[in-house]
C-alpha cells in the first residue's frame, strides 16, 4: 500500500468538498496503519469541516496518544475546542503547541483569543503584544488588543489600537464596529456614529 498515494488522494477529496469520501480514504489507510498520525490528524480536520467536532477531537486525542509532540495536532485541537466555547481546555492545548513551538504565531494568537472570551484581558493582551511585536499591521492582533484594552477600561489605548487597523485595512468592518463600540464609551457618539457608517460601507 502507497500511503503518501493515498494521503494525497484523501487531501485532495477534502480540498474539492468530497468529505465522507475523503474520511473513507482516511480510514483504508488507518485499518492498514493505525499508527499512522497523519491519517488520524487529517480526519479530524475533515471532521472539523463537516462539524463533528466531538469526532474531530477524538481523532485528535488518538494521534496524540500516539505521539505527544505533535504540534499541529495540539493547535488543531485547540482551535476545535475554542470554536466549541471550551476555552479553557482549547488555552491548554495551544499552551502545549507553543512549547513544542514558541514561535507558532496561529496557537498564539488563538491563545489570546480564549483568553479574551474567558475575560483575561491582561493576558491576552501579552500575546498580542507578542504578535505584533513581528507583525506590527496583523489585523487581527491588532484589534482583539483593542477589544482587551477597551474590556480593561484602557479606551484611549484600544482606539489607537483599532486606528491603526483601520489604517492598514480601512473596508475591516471588525475593526469599525470595535471602533465605533469605544467612541461611545469615550462619550464621542458623533465619531462613533462615522464609524458605524464605516461597517455598513456608507
Amino acid at each position: 500500500m502507497d500511503t503518501s498515494a493515498l494521503l494525497e488522494t484523501a487531501r485532495h477529496l477534502a480540498r474539492v468538498g468530497r468529505y465522507t469520501d475523503a474520511i473513507a480514504e482516511y480510514d483504508r489507510i488507518l485499518a492498514a496503519d493505525p499508527d499512522n498520525t497523519s491519517a488520524l490528524e487529517q480526519k479530524g480536520e475533515v471532521y472539523y469541516m463537516l462539524g463533528r467536532h466531538e469526532d474531530a477531537i477524538a481523532c485528535y486525542d488518538k494521534a496524540l496518544e500516539k505521539n505527544p509532540h505533535l504540534m499541529t495536532t495540539w493547535y488543531e485541537k485547540g482551535y476545535t475546542l475554542r470554536k466549541t466555547g471550551r476555552f479553557a481546555e482549547a488555552i491548554t492545548c495551544f499552551e502545549r503547541a507553543l512549547a513544542l513551538d514558541p514561535d507558532y504565531l496561529p496557537a498564539l494568537a488563538n491563545k489570546g483569543y480564549a483568553l479574551n472570551a474567558l475575560g483575561k484581558y491582561e493576558d491576552a493582551l501579552a500575546c498580542f503584544d507578542r504578535i505584533l511585536k513581528d507583525s506590527a499591521n496583523n489585523i487581527r492582533a491588532l484589534v482583539s488588543k483593542g477589544i482587551a484594552l477597551m474590556n480593561l477600561g484602557r479606551n484611549t489605548e484600544a482606539l489607537a489600537a483599532f486606528d491603526q487597523a483601520v489604517g492598514f485595512n480601512p473596508i475591516n468592518s471588525f475593526a469599525w464596529k470595535n471602533r465605533a463600540e469605544v467612541l461611545d464609551r469615550m462619550g464621542r457618539t458623533a465619531e462613533a456614529n462615522e464609524s458605524r457608517c464605516r461597517v455598513m460601507g456608507v
